[in-house]
């Protein structure tokens, strides 16, 4: 006997949370299966936002501090002075060096403290002697220069071993180690060094060419600190443009009784002069391999290194920007207050600007784009960038990038959410976040590995009861932040696919920073049957 069929029951929605991913940007680790940790708090993009502990916050913006030159040439290099309150920053373009440690006007530029110059690629040291605290700096092309905290000169002399026919315009590169100045020359495998607490004189000459077996030059050297077994040992690296690095100790490098190699290490080739940070002793230098810190170097075979390399959760991504942005130098500088490491990279013709950034105590990584850095510097807990038509522009301030708005985007990894086989028809989803103003966040999602980002949102109108000039006085409170307030809307979203990922944009369009954090993502979806 026939029986009616039975009334469709109706499919229930199901939610599923997103915590902020404060493992931050992964793109090291199977698509379809990323590991544990990374699955649950990794990104698989986490563009303009910055991981900190709690919570992915929101970038701040960039304005242009000051103009060298006459805008015909880029910015090259940006370095400072500190000595107790004598705190200076100074600039070069290729013909010039400006003092910048207070500007007028950003659009008109200094008077050059240093002219008639070739190149604007220096590089500058801070070392003390008796005499007092001085900064030594080299570029490879001019006489090499001297900047006492008050003036500039190009002495004391800087003379060369008899029978050497090297001059002082050859010198391309300066550190201080073992109480003394260092040098490199252009295209040499030759270190030169002065003698103890002195910042001219007759140079010392060390010769590496029979340590270096792969050739190139030398690149980067600089005192290095190591636990030896019996304590830190203090040594002197030379690391070379093919990515290779030999490890000196002693005191005296005329003195073979005083001074010995310890080992020579491959790492990866440098991708600039001044790609490197100190971590504590140690180096972590950014190659052609990662962001790879030379006490491994030392412990693993080359082959091995990638994955102990600082930058392994951006392995893929890492080695993508390598390849493509290796032709003029990077740059490296660690903001300690603001916990960030950034790794600044040139923009090849017909590529994005775009900047590496790391969270130095969680190690995880974002990108920032719409910066266009060259060198950089922290100076007064403030971040300064080199960058095009001799502009230098301050990072991580205000609400826009030079007078233009700019997005953040995040989403999680992809997510099969526990039915790899079963088709997801996302319904709802919803961004909790802390933020002092009002912004424009969409949520919409992405499916099945398909990375494509979304227009971005408008920008929200603009605050102005605290800007300068647009208060009311006696009412507004000058300098006074707002307190953060907790937004979480739902939005519909549409879509299908079999692996998804919440995407939350936000335009920031306010002169203030919004500094809006994402802390969760949650997402409603049906399940369809599987089908054969």
């Amino acid at each position: 006997m026939r029986r009616p069929a039975g009334p469709n029951k109706p499919r229930r929605s199901q939610v599923e949370s997103f915590p902020a991913p404060t493992a931050g940007w992964v793109a090291n680790q199977n698509l379809a299966r990323p590991s544990t940790q990374a699955g649950r708090y990794g990104a698989s993009i986490l563009e303009n936002w910055f991981p900190t502990a709690e919570s992915v916050v929101l970038r701040r913006g960039s304005e242009k501090y000051a103009t060298i030159g006459d805008g015909s040439a880029d910015a090259e290099s940006i370095w400072s002075y500190k000595n107790g309150n004598n705190e200076k920053l100074f600039a070069a373009t290729p013909a010039a060096i400006y003092d910048i440690s207070t500007v007028a006007d950003p659009d008109v530029s200094p008077a050059a403290a240093v002219s008639s110059l070739t190149s604007g690629k220096w590089v500058f040291t801070q070392f003390a002697t008796a005499g007092g605290v001085f900064l030594r700096g080299v570029n490879g092309a001019d006489t090499p220069r001297v900047f006492d905290g008050a003036s500039w000169s190009t002495t004391p002399a800087i003379t060369f071993p008899s029978g050497d026919a090297t001059t002082p315009e050859e010198l391309c590169y300066v550190w201080a180690a073992k109480n003394r100045l260092w040098f490199l020359k252009n295209n040499s495998l030759d270190v030169y060094y002065l003698p103890v607490n002195q910042i001219g004189g007759e140079l010392g000459r060390l010769s590496l060419a029979s340590v270096f077996n792969r050739g190139g030059r030398v690149m980067i050297g600089s005192s290095w600190s190591i636990e030896s077994g019996n304590g830190l040992g203090d040594y002197v690296a030379f690391i070379t443009t093919e990515g290779e690095a030999a490890i000196y100790q002693g005191d005296d490098p005329s003195n073979a009784s005083d001074w010995s190699r310890v080992g020579i290490y491959r790492t990866g080739k440098p991708l600039g002069e001044r790609a490197w940070m100190r971590a504590g002793g140690d180096l972590v230098i950014a190659t052609d391999i990662g962001f790879v810190a030379l006490s491994q170097s030392v412990q693993r075979d080359y082959a091995a290194l990638s994955p102990s390399a600082v930058s392994y959760p951006i392995e893929t991504a890492w080695n993508d920007a390598a390849g493509k942005r290796s032709l003029q130098p990077w740059n490296v500088d660690i903001w300690p207050s603001q916990q960030m490491v950034i790794v600044s990279m040139p923009t090849p013709d017909g590529e994005l600007p775009q900047t590496f950034v790391t969270n130095a105590r969680t190690g995880a990584w974002a990108k920032f784009t719409g910066w266009q850095m060259g060198d950089l510097e922290i100076f007064q807990d403030r971040l300064f960038f080199c960058s095009v038509d001799g502009k230098i522009i301050e990072g991580n301030v205000g609400g826009l990038d030079q007078g233009e708005i700019y997005s953040g985007a995040a989403a999680p990894l992809f997510y099969d959410l526990k039915s790899p086989a079963a088709l997801k028809i996302p319904l709802l989803a919803r961004a909790t976040m802390r933020t002092p103003y009002e912004v424009n966040a969409t949520v919409s999602v992405l499916a099945d590995f398909d990375m494509t980002i979304p227009v971005s949102p408008s920008a929200p109108a603009t605050e102005s009861a605290s800007l300068w000039g647009s208060g009311v006085w006696g009412v507004s409170t000058w300098g006074e932040g707002l307190a953060p307030m907790i937004v979480q809307d739902w939005q519909s979203v549409a879509g299908e696919g079999y692996a998804l990922a919440p995407l939350v944009q936000i335009t920031s369009g306010n002169p203030l920073p919004i500094d809006t954090e994402l802390v969760r993502i949650d997402l409603t979806y049906s399940t369809a049957d599987i089908v054969s």
